[in-house]
C-alpha cells in the first residue's frame, strides 16, 4: 500500500475534505495533484521542482484513463431505455472500482516523483502548501481563491493526518 494513498483515503473521510476535493475538481485541477501537494509538504518536501511533472503526469493519465472511466461510471447512473437497470447498477459499481484503481496508480506515480523534491526549508507548511497550489492553479488557468479555500479547508480538518 503506498503511503501518499494511505494519507489521501485517511484525509478524503475527514468532514468537508470530500467538498473541498469536488471543489478544486470543478475549478479545472486536478484533485490528485492537489493532495500530492499537501501529502509533499506534510512530509517534509517541497513539490515546486517536481511540479510541473506532476501535472503533467496528472493530465496525461486523467485525460485518457480516468475522465472515460468517470464519464462511463456517470452514463451508467441513467441507462438506455434498453439496458437492464439493475445490471447496469452492477456495471456502474465494477466502473467506479476500476476508477478508484485507476487513481490508485496515477497516485502511485506521484508519490515516486516526491522523492526527488527538496527538503523543505520552510517552517509554515501551510504557506508552503498554499503558494504551491496557487502556482497549479495559475498553471491551470483555474481561480486561485479554490486553491486558498481547499487549504483552508484540508488544514482545519486535518490536523491529525
Amino acid at each position: 500500500m503506498s503511503a501518499f494513498w494511505t494519507f489521501s483515503v485517511k484525509l478524503y473521510g475527514k468532514d468537508g475534505v470530500k467538498p473541498a476535493c469536488l471543489a478544486l475538481q470543478a475549478a479545472g485541477m486536478d484533485v490528485n495533484v492537489g493532495l500530492w501537494i499537501v501529502w509533499t509538504v506534510m512530509n517534509g518536501r517541497d513539490p515546486g521542482p517536481a511540479l510541473g511533472q506532476a501535472v503533467e503526469l496528472s493530465a496525461l493519465w486523467s485525460a485518457r484513463v480516468v475522465k472515460p472511466l468517470r464519464m462511463a461510471r456517470d452514463h451508467l447512473k441513467h441507462p438506455f431505455a434498453d439496458v437492464d437497470p439493475d445490471a447496469a447498477t452492477a456495471l456502474r459499481q465494477k466502473v467506479l472500482t476500476v476508477e478508484l484503481e485507476a487513481e490508485k496508480l496515477e497516485q502511485h506515480g506521484l508519490e515516486s516523483l516526491a522523492q526527488a523534491c527538496p527538503e523543505n526549508r520552510e517552517d509554515d507548511r501551510r504557506a508552503l502548501v498554499l503558494r504551491r497550489l496557487h502556482e497549479y492553479a495559475a498553471r491551470c488557468g483555474a481561480p486561485g481563491d479554490s486553491a486558498t479555500a481547499f487549504v483552508e479547508n484540508i488544514f482545519e480538518t486535518s490536523k491529525n493526518v
